[in-house]
């Protein structure tokens, strides 16, 4: 809450806003402990409640009415400016940088200039938690777009009530209590056990919980004036150091997966900030003064630029920068919100609000400030330059010291659908590492997974092994995105090295594709059937043949998230529905992440549960990737792989398939095989 242009100025709650963005950034720079950073909006939401109902208390109190011209008019002010900055800078560097994601991001910066950001990503399917992709620049004004609908809707609404109710404030903040329990049930209501949540997330009439309760805060507590130099009760301040031991607690017990956050979660939060809101104001605490020292109010000033300049900071930041030190990268990246951020409030956000348009445009056209202003913009701009200068000479050196022989991870291309993992593109595909090389090292850095060393593993690059053929004529290969790869030119340029080919090597002569980003056996994405869906179309068609399924991935980070059964039941799901004379090849799974939804003690757990299916399905085979695979072979998300990785993943699959099912007819006794026959 910068310091108002009318009306008392509390800065403790410019303190309060400085360590919501300060949570906020943490989450998207991925700061360790910072996991529930993401709660910072939520703060920001309260806050705005207490504060807008404030201000149109005080106009009622004044003039019996909310003088909503005028307020709707500062509004305006306060945050149009800015946004059609970033909105502009936004576009015009995805032209520049990345021509193909113009359509999407055209349409995110329309929906983000009308406030519908929110309703637009629910619309058009799209996940806020996107898993694989890098964050749209754009993605987190949706949080703009519920405060927006808020400010337009509640001032109605509160007149309304104001009326009904006769001006008692107590019955006032009564209604507006019932209408944010209604808001938080909605919640728990529509959040669903699984990884996306995006309308429950984001929806207005979901997250408007937080805000009445901040509105009807500013109904019921009016702060007391407590005389000149002397100091509030102590209970003030408990109550304030209490809420923020709350919003702490939460940030670093949750994650943006937590189903908690649905069921009562949020509201702790919001009932957290306003314990901090209510020592923030009371004069006289000594919460409110450590909270209204100039290092928390120069940020909290700021706040609101800061929020709308990091994420496409952070997006917009060339994946070369840094990109092997991501400490340096993400200091770098805050570096650069708060300078340009407080370019925005120097230059743009502080004029406007205190002297309107036309006043401030004027000043800034005058010849000094145009001249301070300019020297301000060079300066920074060559600051800016400078550092990204030494930066790309830095990861030059980098990028040619490869110490592993392999690919080293990049972000995500920018452009891509978020919440699309089929768009994700290996660092290698344009310039392919070539398959026919061994890397420097053998198997998988890990060892063997939690079931053992597998009967049949590789201990050396395997470009292809000759005479392995197998008896599947046909095979349904049911998969999530860690099998788009072996299918996609983009991935595999060469059509010899993708799965296809490579079952054709050891003797398959239909492969049948059921290959799905974000495939689950349980739950469904993006419209897409899931794996039970899959295999039932096949049975219900009197199929015949071989199976070869790569799920489990998406099972973990499901599983993790809160969804239903357990890893076993969902393997049963697809066992139980395929003919025990079927051949069936599950691979186990592994991913480098030892945090969040996709971390690998769940991926272990997963193939563990593989192993004991083996026992109860005699047509059951696993093939041990998680025990070959090696780290190398990943590209950023520590989930997918590059080229070389799908190029060895297709050729040791095909390779497992001929060594479980080998054209013998006899299937191999060893329940979990590898991709080289025993010596």
């Amino acid at each position: 809450m910068p310091r108002p242009v009318q009306g008392r100025y509390l800065p403790a709650l410019d303190g309060l806003r400085a360590i919501a963005v300060a949570l906020v950034i943490g989450y998207h720079v991925a700061a360790p402990g910072m996991g529930g950073g993401l709660l910072g909006v939520a703060v920001f939401f309260t806050l705005s409640g207490y504060l807008i109902t404030t201000i149109l208390l005080r106009s009622f109190r004044r003039t019996g009415g909310l003088e909503l011209k005028t307020f709707w008019l500062r509004r305006a002010r306060r945050l149009l400016p800015a946004v059609l900055v970033v909105l502009a800078v936004v576009l015009a560097l995805t032209f520049v940088m990345d021509r193909a994601a113009m359509p999407a991001r055209e349409i995110e910066a329309l929906s983000a200039l009308f406030y519908v950001a929110n309703w637009a990503t629910i619309a058009r399917g799209v996940s806020y938690f996107q898993r694989f992709d890098a964050p749209s620049p754009l993605s987190h004004l949706w949080s703009l777009a519920v405060e927006e609908q808020f400010y337009l809707i509640w001032p109605l609404l509160l007149l309304l009530l104001l009326r009904v109710c006769r001006g008692q404030l107590r019955r006032v903040a009564a209604v507006t209590t019932a209408l944010a329990a209604g808001s938080f049930l909605l919640l728990s209501i529509l959040h669903t056990p699984g990884l996306d949540n995006t309308r429950a997330y984001e929806g207005t009439d979901t997250r408007a919980g937080g805000l009445l309760l901040g509105a009807a805060l500013a109904m019921l507590w009016r702060p007391r004036e407590i005389p000149e130099g002397r100091s509030a009760p102590r209970v003030f301040d408990i109550i304030g150091v209490a809420g923020l031991i709350g919003i702490g607690w939460l940030v670093m017990t949750t994650d943006e997966y937590s189903a908690s956050l649905y069921r009562g979660g949020l509201l702790l939060l919001t009932l957290s900030t306003l314990a901090a809101i209510v020592g923030a104001v009371q004069p006289g605490t000594l919460f409110g003064r450590v909270l209204g020292t100039r290092p928390f109010t120069w940020l909290g000033e700021r706040s609101y630029g800061v929020y709308l300049w990091h994420l496409p900071v952070i997006a917009l930041m060339p994946a070369s920068v840094f990109r092997t030190v991501p400490w340096v990268r993400s200091g770098l990246a805050i570096l650069i919100t708060l300078v340009v951020s407080t370019l925005s409030w120097r230059i743009l956000e502080d004029p406007i609000r205190r002297l309107g348009f036309k006043e401030a445009f004027r000043r800034i056209g005058s010849v000094p400030t145009f001249a301070r202003t300019s020297a301000i913009v060079m300066t920074s701009l060559l600051t800016l330059g400078l550092t990204f200068g030494l930066a790309y000479a830095g990861t030059w050196v980098t990028d040619r010291v490869r110490p592993d022989g392999g690919s080293l991870a990049v972000s995500a291309p920018t452009g891509v659908n978020p919440g699309d993992e089929s768009a994700l593109v290996p660092p290698d595909a344009k310039n392919p590492t070539n398959p026919d090389s061994p890397p420097s090292s053998s198997t998988g850095s890990s060892g063997p997974t939690s079931t053992g060393t597998p009967s049949g593993s590789a201990t050396t690059d395997i470009p292809g092994q000759s005479g392995l053929k197998t008896s599947c004529k046909t095979v349904v290969h049911i998969g999530e995105s860690t099998s788009l790869g072996f299918i996609r030119p983009d991935y595999v340029p060469n059509a010899a090295d993708r799965i296809e080919a490579q079952y054709k090597r050891v003797g398959v002569d239909k492969f049948i594709s059921e290959i799905a980003g974000a495939r689950s056996i349980i739950e469904v994405a993006h419209g897409a059937p899931n794996a039970q869906t899959v295999v039932d179309k096949y049975v219900n068609a009197t199929y015949d043949g071989c199976w070869v399924i790569a799920m489990g991935t998406n099972e973990s980070a499901n599983i993790n998230a809160g969804g239903v059964l357990t890893r076993d039941e969902r393997i049963d799901l697809l066992m139980k529905k395929i003919p025990s004379n079927q051949p069936v090849l599950w691979l186990t799974v592994k991913t480098l992440l030892d945090r969040g939804p996709y971390r690998n003690d769940g991926m272990q757990e997963m193939d563990a549960a593989l192993v004991r299916a083996t026992e109860r399905y005699p047509n059951m085979r696993v093939y041990d990737w998680a025990a070959e695979v090696q780290d190398k072979w990943y590209i950023f998300d520590g989930i997918h792989f590059s080229t070389y990785g799908y190029t060895q993943r297709a050729r040791r699959l095909a390779n497992a398939l001929a060594i479980a099912f080998p054209a013998s007819g006899d299937w191999s006794s060893d329940k979990v095989v590898g991709s080289a026959p025993k010596q």
